[in-house]
């Protein structure tokens, strides 16, 4: 009796998990999908009001890109902060030193003369001593060296020269004391006082106190000259809102002045983009859209107001199923265990 009924048992989980299992095989799984009267493939123009987007999907995401001809760039420097004397630019300017190199010249370095070389796909400038070439130094456009006690920066390399920045680096002021609304600022040379004594050939390298008076010595005649009076005074260039500054290499404008900052915008072209990506809300030319990508290298857009309902609904019916499918394969499991235990239990001796 005890066997028969665990026969019957084991037939009908056997039969139910089968039934679960064969649901599981013979049922499809529900797109997410929703119906546009255009998918754009990638590599196409795509217009929304008055603009014209390059379009590229890969992967089940996209890009719209357009390129702004109006575009404005903004530079912002902060009151206190140090300017390098490559950034900067204007006429009779002191503190900053451009020199130009040209291949097969020779210029002073380490206490030596080295011979130039440019290349210009590369972007690289190259000093070698001609008596011993495996002294050589080479620098990449943009990086630096040092060259008569400076941390000189080389700007630009062609085939036939390169350009060498070198100087002092500026700081920042906004004069903010008694002036609730400052329209001004001043860049302020920081000039190294022990530096310039040293690379000065006609005075000692140190600085000396004199009576509360900085001085230097003179090295022919032994004469103290005070520091104030020896060296130039430091650069100062003062700007105000309206002017222009020649800044890392372009012409901006001076836009606001702050108690803490200074703007500084400049007209440009640039590369705008859109992201694209699946269900996500974006804003097109001020509208909200949204995409589906029914392949790795096309893109639906839709209006969100109009069409996400439909969407919705549709990725509504992919989860539901997909939860339904979790539960068939929770019954096979069941099934499974439920057989084991019930053979398990046919196998066990009958007393009597």
């Amino acid at each position: 009796m005890q066997r028969r009924a665990v026969a019957i048992y084991l037939v009908f989980f056997a039969i139910l998990g089968a039934a679960a299992y064969g649901l599981i095989l013979t049922t499809s799984a529900p797109s997410v999908s929703v119906d546009a009267e255009t998918t754009y493939q990638s590599g196409t123009d795509v217009t929304f009001g008055d603009r014209t987007y390059d379009l590229s999907v890969s992967g089940g995401s996209g890009e719209l890109s357009w390129t702004n001809e109006s575009a404005v760039f903004q530079n912002t420097l902060e009151n206190g902060s140090t300017v390098a004397p490559t950034a900067v630019v204007w006429e009779d300017q002191t503190a900053r030193q451009e020199a130009t190199f040209d291949a097969g010249s020779t210029i002073a370095f380490n206490g030596s003369q080295y011979e130039v070389s440019t290349n210009g796909s590369a972007g690289t400038m190259t000093l070698t001593n001609p008596d011993n070439p495996a002294d050589n130094t080479s620098v990449e456009a943009g990086g630096t060296f040092t060259y008569q006690g400076y941390d000189a920066t080389v700007t630009a390399v062609s085939g036939d020269s390169a350009t060498v920045v070198w100087g002092n680096p500026y700081l920042l002021l906004i004069e903010t004391e008694n002036v609730t609304d400052p329209t001004e600022a001043t860049l302020v040379e920081q000039r190294d006082l022990a530096q310039a004594a040293t690379l000065d050939p006609a005075i000692y390298d140190e600085i000396n106190t004199v009576n509360g008076t900085q001085v230097v010595t003179y090295r022919a005649n032994e004469t103290n000259v005070p520091v104030s009076e020896y060296f130039d005074p430091v650069e100062r260039y003062t700007f105000e809102e309206g002017d222009t500054l020649a800044y890392q290499g372009n012409e901006t404008t001076v836009d606001a002045v702050n108690n803490e900052t200074v703007v500084l915008t400049r007209p440009g072209t640039a590369v705008e983009t859109v992201g694209l990506s699946e269900g996500e809300n974006t804003t097109i030319q001020g509208t909200q859209y949204f995409a589906h990508f029914p392949s790795d290298s096309s893109v639906r857009i839709l209006p969100t107001d109009e069409r996400y309902s439909d969407y919705k609904a549709s990725l509504d019916r992919a989860e539901d199923y997909d939860e339904r499918v979790v539960g068939f394969w929770g019954i096979v499991d069941l099934s499974i265990a439920a057989v084991i235990v019930l053979v398990a239990t046919a196998l066990l001796p009958v007393r009597g």
